[in-house]
């Protein structure tokens, strides 16, 4: 399945595509925005830019899917949905399916590796960190 950017997103996706996490980044007060918008999450304001995070953090919450819910999940089952909050700030989550066969915990350090779907397009996948 491939996400449908819209006008607040398509960035989001074209860095993924890339092979890059990107996030808005608030000018004025140093905020990160998380999903995308056009006003700030921290201030509300409109000075955002888009800038690459380091793309690592820890696994908040997780879902082991065991069931395919569209076709083009059949292959996959079972697949893990993590959340990840990122380490550049502690209330941003973004999801994304983990690829290491490891045991899923809180706190589990993953790193982000963004996937290509098309020219424009991209996922996010998350890989595990070993220690």
């Amino acid at each position: 399945m491939v996400p449908v950017p819209d006008r607040d997103s398509a960035r989001y996706w074209a860095a993924l595509a890339n092979g890059a996490l990107e996030l808005q980044h608030c000018r004025d007060c140093g905020h990160w925005t998380w999903p995308p918008r056009p006003v700030c999450s921290g201030c509300q304001g409109e000075n955002l830019a888009w800038e690459p995070v380091k793309g690592t953090g820890k696994v908040y919450s997780w879902v082991v899917n065991h069931r395919a819910y569209a076709p083009e999940f059949a292959a996959l089952v079972p697949y893990t949905i993590v959340l990840v909050r990122i380490d550049e700030q502690d209330d941003i989550l973004i999801p994304g399916r983990l690829l290491s066969a490891v045991e899923v915990y809180q706190d589990l350090r993953v790193r982000a590796a963004p996937e290509r779907l098309t020219d424009d397009i991209g996922d996010l996948n998350w890989v595990a960190l070993l220690e």
